[in-house]
């Protein structure tokens, strides 16, 4: 039940009651207590690979949380393919996240794109850029050996179903609504745009480019959208944000540095803003805040924050200008292709 207020104005209004609002903040602390501890030990690798794990699961609790835990299995499942997939011909990868792209764009018909699209920027991550994990030797690469492998994917597991599994309790009171379904027709194209691109980017990418480059698949993935006035909107929002983030990113760095634990719990609750700032305020908020989420919880030691933030914005600038180029390019296709099919039909 919800308590009334009245305001100056002499209108009524309602505002949650005090023990909602505690129950969120002990669930929200319960869900981010594991990365925190982790950043905190000899095994602070691993509190990234949790803080991945419970990205898709997040996202997936927007809908259900049938899909959130669908999502905790999947996260390990794709990046344990790319793991597998790193010493294969650039052409074999990109043909994977080839599949991962057109998926995407084809779960959009039920809603679930979002879910997908930070799931399948973690494959990325796994067979472009550098994920490492904690081991009793130290910190290493997570496809150094099958060991390695299975800690990985056995974090990730974990950092997935630990939020599908509380993630509910806070998020039924913060009133949220699901991604909304878009047609076939739409998603058919969603998938043809966003599986071409991150297939020749990842190409690109794993050919000539250093692993950061993953930064610009990531781009790819979130920026691309079932309608094309969407996708606009968000190269622009992206770009902001990313900029906006990236600056809030260095700051923190800055300051705390010699402070992991907290640069960890920072990185978990702008996570959880960043979740309800996608479905409640516009997308250059949710970048806002997940840019430095992100970046602090991927770049490795403080002393590689640093050159991760400036690739970051770097990368994110390419992907976006990129993205709208092509995606424009397109577009005005479909729309010559529209307009001559019209005037075939009425004859001359």
């Amino acid at each position: 039940m919800s308590t009334a207020t009245v305001e100056p104005s002499g209108e009524t209004s309602t505002a949650p009651p005090r023990g909602n609002v505690a129950v969120l903040v002990v669930v929200a602390l319960l869900v981010v207590a594991p990365i925190v501890a982790l950043d905190l030990s000899p095994w602070s690798a691993n509190g990234s690979l949790w803080y991945l794990g419970m990205l898709p699961a997040l996202m997936g609790l927007f809908t259900s949380r049938r899909l959130a835990l669908g999502a905790a299995a999947l996260t390990p499942a794709i990046v344990g393919v790319s793991l597998l997939l790193r010493d294969m011909p650039a052409v074999v990868g990109a043909g994977y996240m080839m599949v991962l792209g057109a998926v995407t764009g084809l779960v959009a018909v039920r809603g679930w794109h979002v879910m997908f699209a930070f799931a399948a920027p973690l494959a990325a991550l796994a067979l472009i850029g550098d994920l490492h994990v904690a081991m009793p030797s130290g910190r290493v690469d997570a496809d150094s050996s099958p060991a390695a492998m299975l800690v990985t994917l056995a974090v990730l597991l974990l950092g997935g179903v630990w939020t599908a599994c509380l993630g509910p309790f806070a998020l039924r009171r913060m009133h949220v609504t699901a991604p909304e379904p878009v047609s076939a027709r739409a998603a058919g194209f969603f998938a043809v745009s966003l599986g071409g691109m991150v297939a020749v980017g990842s190409f690109i990418a794993l050919t000539w480019l250093p692993p950061t480059s993953w930064w610009m698949i990531l781009t790819f993935y979130v920026v691309v959208q079932p309608h094309f006035a969407e996708m606009v909107t968000r190269v622009g929002h992206r770009v902001v944000g990313t900029l906006v983030g990236s600056t809030l990113a260095a700051v923190v760095v800055y300051y705390f540095r010699h402070l992991p634990g907290l640069i960890g719990a920072l990185a978990a609750a702008l996570t959880l803003l960043a979740a309800w700032a996608n479905l409640r305020l516009p997308y250059w908020v949710f970048v806002t805040f997940l840019t430095p989420a992100v970046v602090l919880q991927t770049s490795g030691g403080t002393r590689d924050l640093a050159k991760a933030i400036a690739d970051r914005a770097g990368y994110t600038l390419i992907g976006a200008a990129a993205a709208l180029i092509l995606m424009t390019c397109g577009h005005q296709y479909l729309v010559w292709h529209a307009a001559r099919a019209a005037r075939d039909r009425t004859g001359p």
